[in-house]
């Protein structure tokens, strides 16, 4: 019995067991519901981008990855093993164009079947003859005839949802060929149109669909055109993807390299005279980027209606911002920075300022002279090139007591890229005038005059900033420059340009002269002892005075092995003469006969045996700036063997050694080492003086610059310098020089920006440049010429569209962020060059504006053109609520927007009680949504501006006859759309919008206390200037009316707009009732 009292006692418990277990289960599941209830779903539109394997194009996966549609999901996936109901998950599919070069193995039809069943495709033109035209909606697809001249676009009436799309094509295509006609593309291949059937067309040409959109069963499909999405050109973020060899590029390299005409003397220095190859195209791939988010809009639209996309700048509203580069030398001396800056205020607006490393005086080039010291032997010379401190040049400066030796500057303003056409040059010599044994340096100017500069011997801290390279011992420093003089006391003056050579020509054991200038006359000034000189006389030739076309530059070396030295003349025509002396001292010498020409200007001769064959060779300056290589064969005749070159390359891509305009070379041991040097008078450009040396020339404004910008809240970021061919060492210890640089200015360098001074970056590794700015800390670039590009930012119609991005690295690149972005173009107001009507499409698609300007040499006389953009700019940020801020501050807010996370979600409770009040309530439709943002992927970068995304909500066809309703700390209504901060979720829903009091826009991130009743705290987060645009339809007021706030009043619409500039500060508003 016991047994069975057990058992029963056993069954009960377990009973009682079960049924708690039970009623728990039941009650976990009821909460499980509740809560699933209350937070309910996320409406997310799911894309696979489909490709056919591991090879893919990257430029438009990484386009939809950083797309700025807030509720995309993306995957991508192979299409082989893909079933039809995995495909039916997504929401929309993107096949990779490469999918249409492989053979069809069935997804054709398995694509036909997912339309039909609800979905939506995008198709590349690629895929026009692919697929049956039926489901296109044609009847029949075929190859569009190229337009000539400027296609003739028609855009139809379209639906609501698909606008977008093409707004994008229109916009585009006006402000492209409004620039440009079908010449400047040529061989563009336009692909397939259609002849449309119940396809609805969003643009059409000469009849033909060329973008479309199909209703197939329950889903779309778009065939979009070969214009956009455009793979002529490279689009990718990798500045490397993107191009599709087959749409014509070729033909426009062909033409490029065709119509290349190389001017005179720029050889070196004209960019334009390099073979083009691809390049990436800002314009074209702002313009793809756009297209492929309002596609995914469109899907949105069609799937939820609405679609929520995320805005560039804070809080939902674009930025805008100045760039600029300061740099050039007079602008330091007359404080135009802070000039320009003080300027900005009266527009409520503040200037971004990237600092160069060396200031230089812009179209200036000046006489000089530069050393290459010899790395290698005498028989085999080596030299290094260029160097740190070469800057536009190459080799050392030599240096003087008062810095790098300088003289004449040539008339005229010339750019770097400019042809010069006079024959200003230095003109070397050495010799021993003081008889102290060290050789002076002599130097013959244009103003006709013959300079001595007095050898001082070893001194190394003149060439702290410029260092030999290799170890090499360092060449001597030299004096203050004295004129030289003659025997009465006179100084040596001969015609414009004058020309020395020192040679001991009679060989009585003093130095002479071999003097000449513009006259194309060569004389000697024999030398008296002491270093004074008998006045010159004319040497000859059987015909009488030796005369060249001038100017002339005279040298002297023994070519033939007889034991004394020929006369060696190079004229202006670039020809070079030997005449032959029948014995040492001779005035009257052999006919002159020309022994070689370097197609080029101004040549001037040196005579030295390269090859270490016992035979003098020449070696010929011009005004190309290089040294041509004339070797003498063993019947005396010379053999042009190129140029003189150097380890590195110069901004042509080449090894020649090239340091100016008119090259004149010299031989010369400068450094003591028993080699003989290479030494180079010039006409140099910009006579550049890095910020930080002692030797910089305007230290006392330089100072005041930087208090004032310390004072007035502006980070100073680096401009930096490098050319198209500089090694991936050089660069690495440029960028190094440049961080020294600020930290000897006092200048923090943290996690700081930069652009490109004269916008190039690396040619043959195009993201070297990119790269080794990353690895140094800098985050963002705003300002370059991408490689290859023949046009220059603002100015070329490569740029006309810009959209920030995150650099795309291999994997050998650094983990922090890099982004790229490009200034908006020039401004015209009036005139066939008006580029008002690109400003009018970046405000259409809330597109930032960084605009770039060069505020130096502009006040006073030139201040009007500054405050024609500035008053431009300001009305644009009024009148379209933009957001005006630094660069730097513009570039936190794109990181920010970039990389949070959005979420659009409705709760199963609200969205059951929006379909019951759809069903019952006959009054239309109803729609409530929660959107907030996920910031926790913001890289540390964003810094105070991590928590500023916003987005524009866009109501589609669903929704349209209704007016959106937002609760939110920031909102605004404009043509139909909402744009939200996200600093907080924001709830939206439809319904007329409440009268109460919000924050329009802001341009710093901030806080909001509304805890005490009718008061606003609002603590500005962020230094510098401050806007806050406030609606308050019951009035606002500062109490105690701060002196340093300006608050402006639109009584008519209720909008308040509070500008500040300070520090970080909080600020009490009063909302009256």
């Amino acid at each position: 019995m016991a047994r069975i009292i057990y058992k029963n006692r056993g069954m009960n418990l377990s009973k009682k067991r079960t049924a708690i277990a039970v009623f728990c289960l039941a009650a976990l599941l009821l909460a499980v519901g509740a809560a699933a209830f209350l937070t309910g779903k996320k409406e997310q539109v799911r894309l696979l981008y489909a490709t056919g394997g591991d090879r893919y194009d990257t430029a438009a996966f990484e386009q939809f990855r950083q797309s700025l549609a807030a509720n995309l999901e993306l995957e991508r996936k192979p299409m082989d093993g893909l079933s039809a109901r995995k495909l039916q998950s997504y929401d929309a599919v993107v096949p990779d164009p490469e999918l249409a070069n492989t053979p069809d193995n069935g997804y054709i039809q398995k694509l036909q079947d997912y339309v039909q069943n609800g979905g939506h495709l995008l198709l590349d033109n690629a895929f026009a003859s692919k697929f049956p035209a039926d489901f296109l909606g044609a009847y029949q697809t075929q190859l569009i005839v190229p337009p000539q001249a400027k296609p003739q676009f028609q855009y139809p009436a379209v639906p609501v949802n698909a606008q977008g799309m093409q707004e994008v094509i229109k916009l585009f295509s006006d402000n492209f060929f409004k620039r440009e006609t079908m010449d400047n593309l040529p061989g563009f291949y336009w692909g397939y149109g259609l002849d449309p059937s119940t396809a609805q067309p969003l643009v059409t040409l000469n009849g033909q669909a060329l973008v479309s959109v199909n209703k197939v069963g329950k889903g779309t499909v778009l065939l979009s055109s070969t214009f956009l999405p455009n793979r002529y050109f490279i689009t990718g973020y990798d500045l490397q993807s993107g191009m599709d060899p087959a749409q014509g590029f070729g033909s426009l390299a062909a033409k490029y390299d065709q119509q290349r005409s190389l001017k005179p003397g720029t050889a070196y220095f004209d960019k334009k005279d390099l073979k083009l190859e691809p390049y990436f195209n800002f314009a074209f791939s702002a313009a793809n980027a756009q297209f492929r988010t309002e596609f995914v809009s469109y899907v949105s639209k069609e799937t939820f209606g609405y679609s929520v996309t995320k805005v560039l700048g804070p809080y939902g509203r674009p930025a805008m911002s100045y760039q600029n580069h300061f740099e050039a030398m007079p602008a330091f001396k007359d404080k135009e920075a802070i000039q320009w800056a003080e300027l900005t205020k009266k527009y409520n607006q503040i200037p971004s300022f990237s600092l160069v490393r060396s200031a230089f005086y812009w179209g200036q080039w000046k006489e000089s002279v530069s050393v290459h010291l010899n790395g290698g032997s005498n028989e085999k010379p080596q030299f290094s090139g260029e160097s740190p401190a070469s800057y536009y040049s190459s080799g050392m400066h030599l240096q003087s007591e008062e810095g790098a030796i300088r003289l004449a500057e040539y008339p005229d303003y010339k750019s770097l890229a400019d042809p010069v056409e006079g024959p200003h040059r230095l003109v070397p010599a050495f010799a021993d005038l003081t008889g102290d044994g060290k050789e002076d340096l002599l130097a013959g100017s244009s103003d006709g005059y013959v300079y001595v500069y007095p050898n001082l011997g070893p001194k190394p801290e003149a060439y702290e900033r410029d260092p030999a390279p290799g170890g090499l011992k360092l060449p001597d420093v030299y004096g203050k420059p004295e004129k030289l003089l003659l025997t009465s006391g006179q100084p040596l003056k001969t015609g414009p340009h004058a020309s020395v050579h020192a040679v001991d020509w009679n060989a009585d054991g003093k130095i002479d002269l071999l003097v000449s200038d513009a006259t194309g006359a060569v004389q000697i000034a024999l030398g008296q002892g002491a270093g004074r000189f008998a006045p010159p006389t004319a040497l000859q030739d059987p015909s009488g005075p030796i005369k060249v076309p001038g100017p002339a530059i005279a040298a002297a070396g023994d070519l033939g092995g007889q034991g004394f030295p020929d006369l060696v003349v190079g004229d202006a025509d670039g020809k070079v003469r030997v005449y032959r002396a029948p014995q040492a001292g001779a005035l009257r010498l052999s006919a002159g006969a020309v022994v070689a020409d370097v197609g080029a200007k101004y040549a001037a001769p040196s005579v030295r045996d390269m090859d270490g064959d016992g035979r003098a060779d020449l070696v010929v300056g011009s005004n190309e700036g290089d040294l041509r290589v004339f070797r003498q064969e063993s019947g005396g005749t010379f053999t042009a063997q190129g140029s003189v070159g150097g380890a590195t390359l110069n901004q042509m891509g080449t090894n020649a050694l090239v340091g100016g305009h008119n090259s004149v070379p010299v031989w010369h041991d400068v450094n003591h080492d028993g080699v003989v040097d290479l030494i180079v008078g010039q006409l140099e450009f910009g006579s550049p003086v890095p910020v930080d040396s002692p030797s910089f020339p305007y230290k006392a404004e330089l100072q005041e610059f930087l208090q004032y910008t310390k004072q007035n809240h502006l980070e100073l970021y680096p401009h930096i310098y490098v050319h198209n061919f500089v090694s991936d060492a050089q660069e690495k210890k440029e960028i190094a020089l440049h961080k020294q640089a600020f930290e000897n200015l006092g200048l923090p360098w943290t996690m700081p920006g930069t652009n490109q001074h004269t916008w190039r970056i690396n040619f043959p590794d195009r993201l070297q440049t990119l790269r080794n700015e990353n690895e140094q800390g800098i985050w963002f670039n705003f300002g370059f010429t991408p490689s290859h590009t023949p046009t220059e930012p603002r100015l070329g119609t490569d740029y006309i569209w810009g959209l920030p991005f995150l650099l795309t690295k291999d994997k050998s690149g650094s983990d922090q962020p890099m982004l790229i972005y490009t200034p908006a173009p020039v401004l015209r107001k009036t005139g066939e060059s008006s580029t008002v009507d690109i400003y009018d499409s970046y405000i259409k698609r809330d597109m930032p504006i960084d605009y770039f300007e060069h505020i130096e040499y502009h006040f006073p006389a030139r201040v009007g053109e500054l405050e024609e953009f500035a008053s431009f700019l300001d009305d644009i940020r009024n009148q379209y609520d933009y957001n005006f801020m630094t660069e730097t501050q513009m570039a936190r807010s794109f990181l920010t927007t970039l990389k949070t996370q959005v979420t659009v979600k409705r709760t199963w409770a609200d969205y059951i009680m929006d379909e019951v009040k759809d069903r019952i309530s006959g009054k239309g439709l109803h729609l409530s949504l929660t959107i907030g943002a996920d910031t926790s992927a913001v890289p540390k970068q964003a810094a105070e501006y991590a928590n500023t995304p916003g987005v524009v909500v866009e109501k589609g066809e669903k929704y349209a006859p209704y007016s959106l309703a937002a609760k939110s700390d920031v909102y605004t209504e404009r043509n139909g759309k909402l744009y939200l901060g996200l600093a907080r979720e924001a709830q939206l829903h439809i319904g007329k919008p409440a009268e109460e009091a919000h924050i329009v826009r802001a341009n710093v991130p901030f806080e909001l206390d509304t805890r005490e009743s009718g008061t606003w705290k609002l603590n500005l987060q962020a230094a510098g200037l401050q806007q806050i645009k406030i609606y308050s339809p019951s009035g606002l007021t500062i109490p105690g009316n701060p002196a340093d706030i300006k608050l402006e009043q639109d009584a008519a619409t209720g909008m308040y707009t509070l500008t500040r500039y300070g520090d970080k500060t909080t600020i009490s508003l009063s909302l009256k009732k």
